[in-house]
């Protein structure tokens, strides 16, 4: 398969869920495998805006298919966020009880939380490609504050 072909729609739609990356404690507890993961799920945005660029997004469907996409990566992403957080707040909670430091958990934490700005910046940028593409088809109303939001 060749690197510079934009995928197929069913490649991005796999993609999108990422069944074969699996999220699990131990990936939430290392910041470079964790990292690792995201740039993985994130490369879903970048191959969209290549399909997007090298379709026909005239046709209402095609533009349906690729919002769908979208929806499950950021989907997916926002679950694997707010578990590794989870994780960390059950880790740090621990160590408290402990009466053990968790100076290297609550970094981790306050890094995983930042990840929140990134997917807004992330998301932003592909949502205007989407738009500027398929400027027929109406966005969901949480897409559209998206966009509309500030920078940070």
């Amino acid at each position: 398969m060749s690197q510079n072909r934009p995928k197929t729609t069913n490649e991005l739609a796999e993609q999108a869920r990422a069944s074969n990356v699996e999220m699990s404690e131990r990936v939430c507890l290392d910041m470079s495998h964790f990292k690792s993961v995201l740039r993985h799920l994130r490369k879903v945005d970048d191959n969209i805006i290549l399909r997007m660029n090298t379709t026909n997004t005239a046709a209402a469907g095609e533009c349906q298919i690729m919002f769908g996409v979208l929806q499950t990566a950021y989907a997916r992403r926002d679950h694997d966020i707010e578990y590794c957080l989870r994780v960390l707040d059950r880790k740090i909670d621990e160590r408290r009880a402990e009466n053990t430091p968790s100076f290297s958990l609550q970094t981790q934490r306050r890094w995983l939380d930042g990840e929140h700005g990134v997917e807004r910046i992330v998301r932003r940028r592909t949502l205007n490609v989407f738009r500027t593409r398929c400027p027929f088809f109406e966005l969901p109303k949480e897409y559209i504050d998206i966009l509309e939001s500030k920078q940070r």
